[in-house]
């Protein structure tokens, strides 16, 4: 029995040494903190308290107010809606410069197609008569189409709760 006793001392021997190579740590940082007060460690809840830099709330979003008050985010909500009303007249402005030019360029490359007649009637003519009114109305169908989802998007942008209730003054929804 002495040899099994034996046996069991010496885990229990390498078992203390550990014990005490851990305590050591402990020991000299507890002489450390003497000078002072321990730290009071709380279970279960705790406060959260959030710094205003820290999280975004609705009153800090950039929206209506900004635009009452002329503010610096105010400004630069209605400058960009300018920039991007502005961009695209200019596009629709050069579709319609490039289709109206287009003709009579086309027309002095080509002197044999102010030569033929339609009915009596000079092909040039009918083409700056009538050909062109389809293309500028579309034009101008693109343009009334895309200012609307403009719009829609900045008031979305500005008021996301929709204060007119999603609906243009006439009824109909934004994109119709």
């Amino acid at each position: 029995m002495p040899a099994a006793d034996a046996g069991r001392a010496a885990p229990d021997a390498g078992r203390a040494a550990a014990d005490a190579g851990r305590a050591a740590p402990d020991a000299g940082r507890a002489a450390a903190d003497a000078g002072r007060a321990a730290p009071e460690v709380r279970q279960g809840r705790q406060l959260v308290v959030w710094r205003p830099d820290q999280a975004l709330v609705p009153h800090d979003m950039p929206g209506l107010g900004d635009l009452r008050d002329d503010t610096k985010h105010g400004r630069l909500l209605v400058r960009s809606f300018v920039h991007a009303q502005l961009g695209l007249s200019l596009l629709c402005l050069a579709l319609a410069l490039a289709v109206t030019a287009s003709f009579p360029v086309i027309a002095a490359l080509a002197p044999e197609i102010t030569r033929i007649t339609v009915a009596g009637l000079p092909l040039t003519l009918i083409v700056l008569g009538f050909a062109f009114y389809p293309v500028l109305l579309a034009i101008g169908w693109f343009y009334n189409r895309q200012a609307r989802q403009l719009e829609a998007r900045f008031t979305e942008l500005v008021d996301p709760a929709g204060g007119a209730g999603g609906a243009d003054r006439a009824g109909q929804p934004p994109d119709a």
